[in-house]
């Protein structure tokens, strides 16, 4: 791997502290997304939109009580492109 192997669309800030907060936990609401990457609802929104479309997350909506919640989690696709980048990023680091 060398850092031609880095995926630059994914290694935009926005974009990867998402993904870094997705990869740690089973799923997430946008309230606990926005929580950890201090990412605005639009931007938030926009982020999610761009890897759903790729494939990298799924969102579903539910019901909790009367109310309803989107919840993100990783696609097994996005889960094992993330992963990759991971080790990209330590080999072009040297690590």
């Amino acid at each position: 791997m060398s850092y031609q192997d880095l995926d630059a669309h994914l290694l935009a800030p926005k974009r990867f502290v998402t993904l870094a907060h997705l990869i740690q936990v089973e799923k997430a609401d946008y309230p606990a997304l926005q929580e950890s990457t201090g990412l605005s609802t639009p931007d938030m929104s926009k982020v999610i939109r761009d890897l759903e479309e790729r494939g990298l997350v799924i969102v579903r909506k539910e019901r909790r009580n009367r109310y309803g919640r989107t919840v993100v989690k990783l696609s097994g696709q996005g889960e094992k492109t993330f992963r990759y980048l991971l080790r990209a990023l330590n080999q072009a680091a040297g690590q």
